[in-house]
């Protein structure tokens, strides 16, 4: 009798939990980027948006890293050059990595960039 009743408060827990949104898909991430030394950090799979952004700063590694994007599903950057040779990146999320590569593409390009794309070893991350 003690097993069933075990059992039962177990299943019981586990149908709570999963009611109230404890799955493993609730992860957050973040992308931040220093506009002085064109540094960027992207983190993902992070139990929650501060434990990301916090992620990203240090990922980062410059001392005017600035959080740009926070994500759930997944985020990308990318970067090209603007007319006058200057840096211009673009960010954007969305529920794939290609969709959000594609996205941050077409951010980079809207805001003036030429040749827009990944930064090398910077892909698309997902949750």
């Amino acid at each position: 009798m003690k097993k069933l009743w075990t059992w039962g408060a177990a299943l019981i827990a586990a149908a709570t939990l999963a009611a109230c949104g404890g799955s493993d898909d609730d992860y957050h991430g973040a992308i931040a980027v220093s506009e002085s030394t064109k540094r960027v950090g992207i983190a993902s799979e992070a139990l929650t948006q501060s434990i990301a952004n916090d992620a990203a700063r240090d990922e980062c590694d410059a001392g005017d890293c600035q959080v740009v994007l926070q994500f759930e599903e997944c985020g990308a950057i990318a970067a090209g050059s603007g007319s006058s040779g200057g840096w211009v990146w673009g960010v954007a999320a969305a529920g794939s990595a290609f969709d959000a590569q594609t996205a941050a593409n077409n951010a980079c390009t809207a805001k003036g960039g030429q040749n827009c794309g990944v930064i090398p070893n910077l892909a698309a991350q997902c949750n």
